[in-house]
């Protein structure tokens, strides 16, 4: 008799942390927090990608020569890859050879012989750091030499369009997300003060305020989108890291230890958001649901 009253009751939580049919839930919260993670990481991705894109045509620049005759074609390349050489120490520069040239020139003319004497434009790729088109023009007007020059501001404003649509259509897929993942966390506390109504009888009746009784669904709902979010973001990063070793994603993917470090950072702090939307919905669902019960008392 002595021995059982001896033995210290054990402390357990006023609201049960495993509910029944329970375990659906999980799988959606899981499931959310993988699509979220996913976004977020294709956003974060496009982003990298069309950073690294544009450092690369901001340090190239495509010169056409425009020539009268063929016969021109080598003294006048030879000409002007020497004057760009001094005039641009330290940038790479890459003659095009005829043959070369003339293919470009077949997704418009289709697979038409060129005649020999028809003086296409020689071209002549520069590239490296700080290049100046107006630098390169004069030069060349310099030695006397008619030419075109591309600095790619074309493509790069295209660039930059594509990818400010991929960045919106991540955010987009991730904002949806969190709002389904709201909908969910109001929906599962319903269903939680509903199957626990005997147990929030009985501390409405010892005094228990609502705020207080709210406050024991919001720590629920926030210790459960944490552990989900957990999961189904570190199944993200886990998926991410695959992807980038297995698949050639170039900067879409994780190319190097400081992009994946930077990418799981921004993964914690979506966690943290996930389990604070699901703490914010538990709180304002308990708090309503309490007033309007008490109304109907």
């Amino acid at each position: 008799m002595s021995a059982a009253l001896s033995v210290q009751p054990q402390e357990a939580p006023l609201l049960p942390t495993k509910l029944r049919n329970a375990r659906a839930l999980w799988v959606v919260l899981v499931i959310m927090a993988l699509l979220a993670g996913c976004a977020l990481l294709f956003a974060r991705g496009s982003m990298r990608l069309s950073t690294d894109w544009q450092s690369q045509l901001s340090d190239t620049l495509t010169v056409q020569l425009i020539l009268e005759n063929t016969n021109d074609w080598a003294p006048q390349t030879s000409t002007a890859s020497i004057a760009l050489a001094n005039a641009l120490p330290g940038a790479d520069i890459e003659v095009v050879n005829q043959s070369a040239a003339r293919d470009l020139l077949r997704p418009w003319l289709g697979n038409t012989v060129l005649p020999d004497n028809l003086p296409v434009p020689a071209l002549i790729n520069i590239t490296g750091k700080e290049l100046s088109a107006e630098r390169v023009r004069a030069t060349l007007d310099d030695i006397g030499l008619t030419s075109n020059i591309d600095d790619n501001s074309r493509y790069a404003d295209q660039l930059r369009g594509t990818v400010r649509r991929l960045v919106a259509i991540g955010i987009g897929t991730l904002s949806l997300v969190l709002l389904a993942g709201l909908c969910v966390n109001i929906f599962a506390t319903r269903a939680s003060m509903t199957a626990q109504k005997e147990i929030i009888r009985v501390l409405v009746q010892v005094g228990a305020s609502d705020k207080f009784i709210a406050k024991l669904f919001i720590g629920q709902a926030f210790r459960r989108g944490a552990i989900g979010a957990s999961i189904g973001l570190g199944l993200a990063g886990l998926l991410w890291l695959l992807l980038s070793i297995m698949g050639d994603w170039g900067g879409l993917g994780w190319s190097g230890l400081g992009a994946g470090f930077k990418d799981l950072l921004w993964l914690i702090g979506l966690g943290a958001v996930f389990a604070v939307i699901c703490a914010g919905a538990a709180g304002l669902t308990a708090t309503r649901q309490l007033a309007f019960e008490r109304k109907r008392l």
